[in-house]
């Protein structure tokens, strides 16, 4: 029966991982929020030229021409 001492620990250890997770989260999504959208969402330059060729709007080449310069420009 001595190994039932240190249940009460294991449920306080329990509660204070749970309330570590909560503040975590909690705290998590307040920086989202106020940051906005996260960085996969916004629309770089590179995002934007790969849209363009998805919907048509430019050719392979012009594409290929756009990427040369957006990457010399960095």
């Amino acid at each position: 029966m001595h190994h039932w001492v240190f249940f009460p620990f294991c449920g306080i250890f329990f509660f204070l991982l749970l309330m570590g997770l909560l503040v975590a989260n909690i705290v998590s999504w307040r920086r989202n929020r106020w940051r906005g959208y996260s960085s996969s969402h916004t629309n770089t330059p590179e995002l934007i030229l790969d849209k363009r060729l998805a919907s048509g709007e430019i050719t392979i080449d012009e594409y290929r021409a756009l990427k040369a310069a957006l990457l010399e420009r960095k």
